[in-house]
């Protein structure tokens, strides 16, 4: 049987990187940063918005019914905490790995 021919293959492709584009992950990186920020301050919002609303209404003096209500609304705020959280891990380590690659690419 034949054996591939790499070296042929490495010349062929040798000045393009094949497995990503840089410009494109940063663009990644940088719409995760952002809809991370938009995600906790429409977060934000609605929870402070949804506690007004309660104090508004009364609904704060009338016992469990208040609290689990308040509880509710604080709610919004956490999920929109964790969606934050999970954006900007996914953005610090796309920029992170690409500093590994390139790190390890100068000593290379």
């Amino acid at each position: 049987m034949e054996e591939p021919k790499l070296d042929v293959l490495k010349e062929e492709g040798e000045g393009e990187d094949l497995y990503h584009d840089e410009a494109k992950l940063m663009r990644v990186a940088g719409w995760a940063n952002a809809v991370a920020w938009i995600i906790l301050a429409l977060a934000a919002i609605f929870s402070l918005s949804g506690v007004i609303l309660q104090i508004q209404q009364g609904a704060l003096r009338l016992g469990i019914n208040g609290i689990l209500g308040l509880i509710s609304t604080l709610f919004i705020l956490l999920v929109g905490g964790f969606f934050f959280i999970i954006l900007q891990a996914i953005s610090e380590g796309i920029y992170l790995f690409m500093d590994i690659e390139e790190h390890l690419r100068k000593k290379s």
